[in-house]
């Protein structure tokens, strides 16, 4: 079954953008008798806020779009995000990293990916690190891809089956510094529970 959602972050109101992915989602789940989710992703910090969680269901209502299960908010399942953090911790997949944005982009040897820099791994192999000083969670990219038999790829329904290259962009934060889990984290952990 299709299992289609929406998952805006309440820190402003939704524009034209955000009503054309809604409707979507949306659509693409009831012509296929799927479901259709709402999500709110407010893991992010000061900006999430709550008169803006009741902005998006007064403009999704005005669009006409119903979900057909009880919102999820992010916020509430940060013990999930921490156990898939352990999860990975424990197969020696994550690494702390102390570096800034400032530090990543002054590297001149950082190389780039689809988005701009990517993090050159200063502090991949850190014999000891402090782990008292403020930090991120950072994924092993090359030690996680040695893990899988066989080669990523996803299902486009325009294009077919569409080869993955998740070390194009390097060894992405899973935690914050600033917050408990990162996008690429909490959405993974989400769309996984969810079937989407």
């Amino acid at each position: 079954m299709i299992v289609s959602r929406f998952a805006p972050s309440p820190t402003g109101r939704l524009h034209l953008g955000h009503a054309f992915s809604a409707i979507r989602a949306h659509d693409f789940a009831r012509e296929r008798g799927g479901t259709f989710l709402l999500r709110i992703e407010d893991i992010g910090g000061t900006r999430s806020r709550p008169q803006h969680v009741e902005a998006i269901f007064r403009d999704l209502e005005w669009l006409g779009l119903g979900w057909d299960a009880e919102v999820v908010f992010q916020s509430q399942r940060l013990p999930l995000y921490e156990a898939a953090l352990e999860r990975l911790k424990a197969a020696a997949l994550l690494y702390p990293c102390f570096c800034t944005r400032a530090d990543i982009a002054a590297s001149a040897s950082a190389p780039h990916g689809p988005e701009g820099a990517v993090y050159p791994g200063t502090c991949r192999n850190l014999p000891s690190p402090d782990l008292s000083r403020p930090h991120c969670w950072r994924i092993d990219m090359a030690k996680a891809l040695a893990t899988i038999a066989e080669p990523l790829a996803f299902e486009d329904s325009g294009r077919g089956v569409v080869p993955a290259n998740p070390a194009a962009h390097g060894d992405v934060v899973l935690a914050r510094k600033d917050a408990p889990a990162s996008y690429h984290l909490a959405v993974t952990v989400d769309d996984a529970a969810q079937g989407v």
